[in-house]
């Protein structure tokens, strides 16, 4: 699950609280409440550059935390995208 509790939309970039918020049923992304997009809202480019992030985002807080984030919620996505969710997981460095 998405540990930020604030929300930066995609396609209006306001700011929002996704306290009560429904997910969309299709992609599985926070429906902005000022415009009302999600990811089914972008094109599958743009769908690809807001999954990157989102990966390095939680990429980042698991380096940080220790807790990772499997993105199921989006699995209709990353199959319409070809993206397999395990590749969104950067491997651990061998030290």
């Amino acid at each position: 699950m998405c540990r930020a509790t604030r929300l930066c939309c995609f396609r209006c970039m306001s700011w929002f609280e996704k306290v009560n918020l429904e997910s969309c049923d299709t992609c599985g992304d926070w429906k902005c409440p000022e415009c009302g997009s999600c990811l089914c809202s972008l094109s599958k480019t743009e769908q690809k550059i807001a999954i990157a992030y989102m990966a390095t985002y939680e990429n980042l807080l698991k380096e940080i935390t220790g807790q990772s984030y499997d993105f199921r919620r989006h699995t209709k996505v990353l199959v319409g995208l070809k993206v397999r969710r395990n590749s969104l997981v950067r491997p651990e460095v061998k030290k």
